[in-house]
């Protein structure tokens, strides 16, 4: 079972400042799911994603997409595990759409309470 939340940029700020510190938009979602697709993370037709990791709130990983014909990457699912979030910036035909915090659903709680505030 995936849950999505609307966070604002109060909420979202130390991971936005740790992954995409450039972002300056307000379209933030918080997804609560066990496994992360990683898709379009090459320019096509004006869409692409950019990925990002942080493990325990510390240590910040981009998650690099080589060119096309080399990419591992596209189309592969992963488990993500509870000490990790994965940080989706995307593009879509060439307009900037957002911030997608993937969390494992462990972390509902915590995060379910920031919402409440």
């Amino acid at each position: 079972m995936n849950k999505t939340i609307k966070l604002n940029r109060k909420q979202a700020e130390p991971i936005l400042n740790a992954t995409f510190p450039e972002y300056s938009g307000r379209k933030i979602r918080l997804e609560f799911t066990k496994t992360v697709s990683f898709y379009d993370t090459n320019w096509s037709g004006g869409t692409r994603n950019h990925y990002t990791a942080i493990h325990n709130n510390d240590e910040v990983k981009e998650i690099y997409a080589p060119a096309p014909w080399l990419n591992m990457i596209e189309g592969s699912k992963a488990e993500l595990p509870e000490n990790i979030l994965v940080v989706m910036h995307s593009h879509f035909c060439g307009k900037d759409i957002g911030i997608t915090i993937f969390a494992n659903p462990r972390y509902a709680p915590k995060w379910l309470e920031v919402k409440n505030e």
